[in-house]
């Protein structure tokens, strides 16, 4: 099932088999060697690259899958996106004829000879990725995009074991070094440490791009995935949201925007310039409504650019020192303490 390895021939042996490596100084050297990474999906899916798709089951991975499949066959945009139209072979050992079918329909997939996809329908099951025909397809021009749905049913291998995985998924790795772009469906488990992936840790490491998709159903029915990076070897991930139309397939949508992050020491000074001598309980007062927890304000206290007073009792009180370089920064929220505002800290 594993793919051959690279082979150091012995001068005194037999004769060396065409393409086979002769000898250590017959290998080329890399800086001499192309390495540009182009894209099958712009900035989702690179080319010659082994790419993992996990979900619950159920979610809408399939139906991705084959949008994608269908967008390449086509040469159509993806979500906005820029593809290369190349051929594409769908192995389906998870669905039967009619849910494939419906989901073509229903994805707006017109039909096409750069697009096959190979079931359990057909006279003989879809093979896995040692199979010799797949391996021609593979090395034909234009270089394919191959998907397997899913990993389990094809591995025939112990998804917890890191040797029977890592063996398998060396086969995926030959086709994309022979120059076939690889995306693999695989599921998500149910414990805490599984939420990427399920299975050995072997399975992200031997991928170059890794997704997890997760769905917002409307009306019990698809509606929105969002695909998530976890494992991003050829280029930063990006996050991806898109939303499914009957009849034309996945739209792009924007994703939310992540809110600013609070810029914690200066919240501390703006409050402490606005409110010299006060102590930390009357700080931490005010800092939590802006984001920073009591924790984070003793240790801003202490970062040295404060001077320190003693108050009534174990109170410190707290000023900026030299009380100047106040930040300019918005004063909602950072308002001058009130005469009911004590407290010692």
């Amino acid at each position: 099932m594993s793919a051959a390895p690279v082979r150091i021939i012995n001068p005194a042996g037999p004769p060396v088999p065409a393409g086979t490596i002769a000898d250590v100084s017959a290998l080329p050297a890399v800086w001499d060697m192309d390495a540009t990474v182009e894209w099958l999906v712009d900035g989702m899916i690179p080319r010659a690259s082994v790419n993992l798709v996990s979900a619950e089951s159920g979610t809408g991975k399939t139906w991705l899958a084959y949008a994608i499949a269908g967008a390449v066959a086509h040469g159509a945009a993806f979500i906005g996106r820029t593809v290369r139209q190349v051929p594409v072979l769908y192995l389906d050992g998870e669905n039967p004829l009619y849910v494939v079918k419906r989901n073509l329909t229903d994805l707006g997939i017109a039909k096409i000879d750069s697009l096959r996809v190979w079931g359990g329908w057909n006279t003989e099951p879809p093979p896995g990725p040692d199979d010799e025909r797949i391996l021609r397809f593979a090395t034909a021009d234009p270089k394919p995009l191959l998907i397997w749905d899913s990993l389990v049913e094809f591995a025939q291998a112990d998804e917890q074991s890191s040797t029977e995985m890592r063996e398998f998924l060396k086969q995926f790795r030959a086709l994309a070094h022979a120059g076939a772009t690889v995306v693999v469906l695989h599921h998500t488990g149910k414990s805490a440490g599984s939420k990427e992936y399920r299975g050995s840790s072997d399975i992200k490491a031997a991928v170059d791009m890794a997704y997890v998709v997760t769905g917002a159903p409307r009306q019990g029915k698809l509606h929105r995935l969002d695909l998530e990076p976890f494992k991003s070897r050829i280029a930063p991930g990006q996050k991806f949201a898109m939303e499914f139309g009957q009849g034309r397939g996945f739209v792009g949508i924007a994703l939310p925007q992540d809110p600013p992050r609070v810029d914690m020491e200066a919240v501390v000074r703006k409050i402490v310039g606005a409110n010299p001598g006060s102590n930390g309980t009357q700080i931490k007062a005010l800092a939590k409504p802006l984001g920073v927890s009591k924790n984070q304000v003793d240790a801003i206290l202490g970062n040295g650019e404060y001077s320190i007073e003693r108050g009534k009792g174990a109170a410190k009180l707290y000023t900026v020192i030299d009380g100047g370089r106040v930040p300019d920064l918005p004063t909602h929220g950072v308002e001058k303490l009130g005469k009911s505002d004590g407290g010692s800290g």
